[in-house]
């Protein structure tokens, strides 16, 4: 997948997060919008791993390094999984970059 392929899916709202991104999310460590923001803002992909989980279409996760709502830095790894409707991109996990 290409940056561009996963900021389309994030911006179709055709995205979803672990428990443990829903967590912080819920603890007030971080927003939905954040998510968003981070993916939009990137210019490239830092990172490419093996999905050792072996759950995404391509086999791979992606570490995304963008800015959140405040213009921080703001890292996240996902991959792309499939649905009843589609491809979607899975934050697995979220937080601000160091």
């Amino acid at each position: 997948m290409t940056l561009e392929e996963i900021q389309s899916l994030v911006l179709k709202g055709r995205y979803d997060y672990s428990n443990k991104v829903r967590s912080f999310m819920e603890e007030g460590w971080y927003s939905e919008e954040d998510l968003e923001c981070c993916i939009r803002s990137a210019t490239k992909i830092y990172k490419v791993e093996k999905d050792e989980l072996k759950a995404s279409v391509d086999g791979k996760k992606y570490v995304i390094i963008g800015k959140d709502t405040y213009g921080c830095l703001f890292y996240t790894c996902g991959k792309v999984i499939k649905d009843d409707e589609g491809k979607l991109y899975f934050f697995i996990t979220a937080h601000k970059a160091d």
